[in-house]
């Protein structure tokens, strides 16, 4: 029941018994007057009875109507019940899905950290290896250039192998030709000393051909250091 009916209910109350009071009143004075009238006094007695009936009845509808709000206020707080158990209920599925969400983000977030941080792997990676291939171009050029000189150092060493291999042919050729004038001064030796007394002219050519063997050997000995010189040299290129 709403506030304006109790008020409305409890108003009429007030109405009835101010009425029944004014009434017992009115009533009690017309007895006082009328105190020694058998009539008034049976009138008065009707009259109360009927008083206390309305009274009765009044509080009956009270009861009834304070009945009627209790069930009321008991369907309300069952239907309140109800409501604020699907409320829970729902709440409940909410912080499930808030936490399913919250827990997606959060994997979401991680997997994005992971790629972040393979990314950046990679990129270090990568420049690591232009880093590394930059070293191996300066790498390539620094043997290209030390190739060129070891092709220039090669050159000038085959070229001093072939001045030696010259070299050495003409020392073989003067060794052989110190062998025959050897062999040549051993036979006009021979025959010098067979002839020595009589045979002026042979005594000059020996001594030509001494100073021929003299100046032979001179030259083979300066061949021969030559080339141990060139070798030496080329050992060490």
């Amino acid at each position: 029941m709403s506030s304006r009916e109790r008020l409305g209910s409890k108003h009429h109350s007030r109405v009835s018994q101010g009425m029944s009071t004014s009434g017992s009143s009115s009533r009690h004075h017309e007895t006082i007057s009328s105190a020694s009238d058998p009539r008034h006094i049976r009138d008065h007695q009707i009259s109360l009875s009927d008083i206390l009936e309305n009274k009765i009845a009044v509080q009956a509808a009270e009861i009834d109507r304070l009945s009627s709000d209790n069930r009321k206020l008991a369907s309300s707080y069952v239907a309140l019940k109800e409501d604020l158990t699907v409320a829970d209920r729902e709440a409940q599925g909410l912080r499930a899905h808030i936490r399913k969400t919250e827990t997606d983000y959060e994997i979401q977030i991680r997997a994005t950290l992971e790629k972040i941080a393979k990314m950046e792997g990679m990129v270090k990676n990568r420049e690591n290896i232009r880093r590394e291939v930059q070293l191996a171009h300066i790498e390539a050029h620094r043997l290209a250039r030390e190739r060129e000189e070891l092709a220039s150092q090669v050159k000038l060493v085959i070229k001093d192998l072939k001045k030696v291999c010259l070299e050495a042919e003409s020392l073989e050729a003067s060794s052989q030709e110190l062998e025959r004038l050897k062999e040549e001064h051993q036979r006009l030796r021979k025959e010098f000393d067979e002839e020595k007394s009589g045979n002026v002219e042979k005594l000059g050519q020996l001594k030509e051909m001494e100073r021929k063997i003299i100046g032979a050997v001179k030259a083979i000995e300066k061949l021969r250091s030559e080339i141990a010189t060139a070798r030496n040299k080329a050992v060490e290129n």
